[in-house]
This record gives C-alpha cells, structure tokens and sequence, in this order.
C-alpha cells in the first residue's frame, strides 16, 4: 500500500498560538504568543534579535514625523498601557483592519503570517534614481510566527526568502517606482519580524527547497496580494469620498 504523502496547506486566518486584538481607539494591533518567542525584526522596537511574547503594529499618519522614533512609540505605549519594554514594534501608514492573515502548515510544521501592504512609496533599489522622502504613503509590514526551533541561519534565510517573494509578488502585480517607472523591489519604509516559539520541528536551514523557506515564500505571495487589493479598494473608496 503506498503511504499518502502530506501536503501542504494556506488557510485564511491565525493559529492557536497566536492572538491577535485591534485596538482603534490607540490604532494599534496587538500580537500575543502563548509564551516568549524568539524574533529578529527590523522594528523600530525590539530591532535586531530579541525574546519577548508581545508584538504590535501601529498605525501611523503619513505626515508622522519624529526626531527620536523608538522613543516617542515606547511613550506612545505607556500613555496607553500597553507593555513597552522588550517588545517588537513596527509602525505603518496602511490601515490595520486591511491586514491579511493566513496560515501554513506542512510537515509538522505551522507558520502564520499578519501583513498589511501598501506601495504608495513603492521603490525599486536598483535603479539609481532617488525617491523622494516625501512620497505618499506605503509600507510592507511583514510578522511571522513559526511554531518551530529555528537556528539562526534559518531565521536569517526566512528573511531572505520573504524578502525575494515580496520582490517576485511586486513584480507579478507590475508595481512600479514612480520615479524610476522601474518595477519595485519593495517601498521605502518596508519592515519585518519573525518569531519563533524554538520549540517542535527543527529548522536548520529556511532556503528555498525547506517547508520553512517555502511556506514563508507561499504566504508572502497570497498575504500580499490580499492586502494590496485590499489597499486598492481603499484608495477606490477615496476617491469617491
């Protein structure tokens, strides 16, 4: 009798171990893992690799200017009552209710994705041709939640390949850098964390021909995808406002 392989699976929504809470009065979304996770992250709270259990993105005016950025955002925090200290934080100008949430698993292993995504301020980074500061509003703002025990190449090729799915999607969609009319590679204010609850399936590499690798790649290319018709249908309804 042949043994019936398993296959892999995206479904819409989170997963046990993550919880998940939009707070509009503070236009903040609140992430929450059952126990401290490690994450690397290119948050202006939490940057670099950090342990913790509370992750958040906030929403941001596009005219949001500010000297001191992880200062302001952990007093933002206080000011509110949310923890500050040892947390991941990354900040947005999309709105957080156009989030896309999906969640892979396969092979034991189970990886969840928020991204919100906007490219108002899509660039492409090869072109030579700067974008100005002042460009409208965008930000591709990445979470991942693996429930797995990464070492920290693989967290570092999971970055790799979200990063080259991101780009692949962009490219897929024709998202152009408005100064260059070059397709984009990402927008200027991109940010990403993943997390890892170090604990199930090991992960000793995240490459391109891994489950980790490619469940993040999956994911990248129908969460984002999801946001930005989402972020389209935002723009639309302005329009006619």
């Amino acid at each position: 009798m042949n043994e019936q392989k398993e296959t892999a699976t995206i479904r819409k929504g989170g997963s046990p171990f993550l919880y998940i809470k939009e707070d509009e009065a503070a236009s903040l979304l609140v992430m929450k893992t059952p126990h401290l996770f490690k994450s690397y992250s290119s948050g202006v709270l939490g940057g670099g690799m950090t342990v913790t259990d509370t992750f958040y993105n906030r929403y941001v005016d596009k005219k949001y200017r500010c000297d001191d950025p992880s200062i302001e955002y952990q007093t933002f925090l206080q000011e509110n009552k949310y923890s500050y200290d040892e947390v991941v934080g990354l900040m947005t100008s999309v709105f957080l209710c156009d989030r896309a949430v999906y969640t892979y698993n396969d092979h034991g292993l189970t990886i969840t994705a928020v991204i919100t995504a906007g490219v108002g301020n899509a660039v492409d980074i090869v072109s030579g041709m700067r974008t100005p500061y002042d460009a409208a509003p965008g930000t591709i703002n990445m979470f991942f939640y693996v429930d797995g025990n990464l070492t920290d190449s693989a967290f570092l090729h999971g970055i790799q390949a979200a990063t080259e799915a991101k780009t692949k999607t962009l490219g897929d969609l024709s998202v152009l850098d408005a100064v260059s009319k070059t397709k984009a590679t990402g927008t200027s204010t991109d940010s990403i964390c993943i997390a890892a609850s170090q604990t199930g399936k090991h992960c000793e590499y995240g490459g391109s021909l891994t489950a980790l690798g490619q469940g993040i790649g999956k994911l990248v290319q129908v969460s984002l995808l999801d946001a930005l018709q989402k972020y389209e249908r935002r723009k639309e309804e302005r329009r006619w406002m």
